[in-house]
């Protein structure tokens, strides 16, 4: 299947590990690669990650901070980030408002309780999808820090 209609593609919860808020979204995977349309609510704070593929985010709306490693960047509706492969990184919506990001990975991430629908012909070759690693909640320490840099306190 090379083609989904939007009824096709359901918005799900991700199971993850947060401590506030939830990550829902619709993905879908290619042969290399999985394209998602997430959506943050308002005081989703997830656990430092990383993942061995690239990621490339667009804000549609909202806005959200994303930390990698130990630097901020403050993204609102409009911006694109890239998180390179094996960073370790996380996210925190810090507004009562939820943000939506579409984000592609390269190659396909596997997302926790989510059944997303391959677009790829028959017999098409395809590459598998790789899981995120998780990490202690310590890299939050980066996060004072890494928001007085923007002159923000936490």
């Amino acid at each position: 299947m090379l083609f989904a209609e939007a009824s096709q593609v359901s918005e799900q919860v991700v199971e993850m590990k947060v401590a506030g808020g939830e990550l829902r979204t619709k993905q879908v995977l290619g042969q290399s690669s999985s394209m998602m349309i997430a959506t943050r609510s308002g005081g989703y704070h997830s656990e430092p990650h990383a993942h061995d593929c690239e990621q490339l985010n667009y804000v549609q709306s909202g806005e959200i901070w994303v930390f990698i490693e130990d630097t901020a960047y403050h993204l609102r509706a409009g911006d694109f980030l890239r998180i390179p492969p094996n960073a370790v990184h996380w996210a925190w919506n810090r507004s009562d408002a939820s943000c939506e990001l579409i984000e592609m990975h390269t190659p396909g991430l596997a997302l926790d309780g989510i059944d997303a629908p391959r677009l790829v012909a028959d017999g098409e070759p395809y590459e598998d999808v790789v899981p995120s690693r998780w990490y202690d909640r310590s890299h939050w320490d980066n996060e004072a820090e890494a928001l007085a840099a923007h002159g923000v306190t936490r």
